[in-house]
């Protein structure tokens, strides 16, 4: 969240101080903007002695107060000087910032809107509305609060990327590229103008953009995190170029530079997935048809998964959820409640207490979904917690998504993911996590027969209206044309192939033009 140190004319700011106080407030201000917390204290504390109870001192205070991270603290100071300055857009939009690092982010986004109409020339709170609207999960209020943002300052390079990313998010793939061009005009080494460009999939890349992104990677004074991330783009740039040798060999080492910041246990989490299998293989199979109007899809990332969910989305009588987590959010609590992790205590779990689960996530639907229709959860890890799903939502239907494993392993190798996918960064750790998978689905497909349809991208390349017919049905929907015009449905993807599915069906492999160069991943695969 961004925040607002001053606001102008200041002088209006600091009425009813003396001038030895307004000296030192001012004196706070240029020692914040300068980033010198500690002489911003030492002046705050003692103008706060004059005049404790004076609004723009306590505002001041407050910042001091989020920047050091006590934002209980800033809340507080900024609600006490709101109660002296009903009607001040800048402490609402100050107390919005607080409330957003709290995780408050509803109160957040009533500040910040109330922020925006006390005082619309507020550059910080319309940019953290947007912010707070991204949270939301609503791409069409964040675009036109970072619209707000350009009007009153054009050159606001990250209002316009993340303007950029709500207008991807939103299918409206020419504005999103225009966006990132504006920026890389103005500053041709913005990483996260690349990334954002490169990562709309539909953007093909020019002469200048090759030689742009070569001349960043090669850069060494470059921060490693930011060389890591131009090293994916990079890469995939020179795949959809050809050139494969070079393509491979920036991946591989942006793949070893990323695993070399992260921690992630392959063993551990294979014994994860063992203890999972076993603590449900003498659990009883409720009967009935709860949860009959939810469709679970898992699998693989990079599997064709979010082009399976548009395909369901585009039909009338199906609300997409998209990657929710709540399943997973919902264990965890119960294991907190229990003190003991998952899947530990499902043995002494009984009905009533996988029925309160289940009302739970049947309440975070509701909330979600227009009435009567098919709700989508597109969370792709509950391929773990089936059994769970199993007792809670006997009625539930699995879609699980596959695709060639060596086109989805490479996928996921090339791709830089932006949080939790942590397995994917090593050859032998990737083929491990895609083995779990694999385990996991074949010993839940024989507990449980018929209960899985298997939705496998290849055959939906070849032959789109059986596949799309056959995922219909199993998801109890009746057969619709629109499915087939599935790039034409207008909502919000927030996926990695967010731009993919905005275009017809095509064949994407490539990794089959690699040759040898993929030996060591097929290897390990099997």
């Amino acid at each position: 969240m961004s925040t607002h140190f001053s606001a102008a004319p200041l002088h209006d700011r600091l009425r009813g101080l003396a001038p030895r106080v307004q000296q030192l407030a001012r004196g706070t201000l240029r020692a914040l903007e300068a980033g010198n917390l500690d002489e911003a204290v030492a002046s705050l504390d003692e103008a706060m002695t004059v005049a404790p109870s004076h609004p723009e001192l306590l505002r001041l205070c407050g910042l001091t107060e989020h920047l050091q991270g006590r934002h209980g603290n800033a809340v507080a100071l900024f609600r006490k000087a709101a109660g002296t300055w009903r009607d001040d857009g800048l402490i609402a939009s100050n107390l919005g910032a607080a409330l957003a690092q709290l995780g408050d982010i509803d109160a957040a986004l009533r500040e910040f809107t109330r922020a925006t109409e006390l005082d619309p020339t507020l550059i910080d709170a319309w940019f953290n509305l947007g912010r707070a609207l991204e949270w939301r999960h609503d791409a069409a209020g964040a675009h036109a609060a970072f619209g707000a943002v350009l009007e009153l300052e054009p050159q606001h390079m990250p209002a316009r990327i993340l303007r950029a990313e709500a207008a991807k998010t939103m299918g409206q793939l020419a504005e999103a590229e225009a966006e990132l061009r504006f920026v890389l005009r103005q500053d041709p080494a913005s990483v996260p103008a690349w990334i954002a460009l490169v990562n709309l999939k539909s953007f093909h890349a020019n002469a200048d953009d090759l030689r742009a992104l070569e001349r960043l990677y090669r850069a060494t004074a470059l921060p490693p995190a930011h060389h890591v991330d131009i090293g994916f783009a990079y890469g995939s740039v020179l795949e959809a170029e050809g050139r494969h040798r070079e393509a491979f060999d920036v991946l591989a080492a942006s793949n070893a530079a990323k695993r070399r910041t992260l921690r992630w246990d392959a063993p551990a989490v294979s014994r994860l997935v063992d203890d999972i299998l076993a603590a449900f293989a003498e659990t009883a199979v409720p009967q009935g048809t709860r949860g009959g109007d939810i469709v679970f899809l898992v699998g693989m990332p990079r599997s064709g998964s979010t082009l399976a969910e548009q395909i369901l989305a585009a039909h009338p009588d199906v609300t997409a959820g998209g990657e929710t987590g709540w399943l997973a959010g919902l264990l965890q609590a119960e294991s907190q409640r229990r003190g003991a992790r998952f899947p530990y205590w499902v043995v002494s779990a009984n009905d009533d207490e996988w029925t309160r689960l289940a009302d739970d996530y049947l309440a975070r639907v509701a909330m979600q979904r227009r009435p009567g229709t098919v709700f989508t959860d597109k969370t792709l890890t509950n391929w773990q917690t089936l059994g769970a799903i199993r007792r809670m939502l006997p009625g539930a239907r699995i879609v699980h998504c596959l695709r060639d494993p060596l086109e989805t392993a490479w996928s996921c190798y090339k791709h830089n993911f932006a949080s939790d996918q942590l397995w994917s960064y090593d050859v032998g750790e990737l083929a491990a996590f895609f083995r779990d998978e694999v385990r996991a689905m074949r010993t839940w497909n024989a507990r449980h027969p018929g209960w899985i349809h298997v939705h496998r991208h290849e055959t939906l390349i070849a032959e789109p209206e059986a596949t799309v017919a056959t995922l219909l049905e199993q998801c109890g929907l009746a057969f619709d044309p629109k499915c087939l015009r599935f790039h034409e449905a207008e909502r919000d993807v927030r996926t990695a192939s967010a731009a993919q599915v905005r275009r017809p069906l095509r064949d994407t492999a490539v990794a089959g033009r690699y040759g040898a160069l993929l030996d060591g991943l097929r290897d390990a695969l099997k």
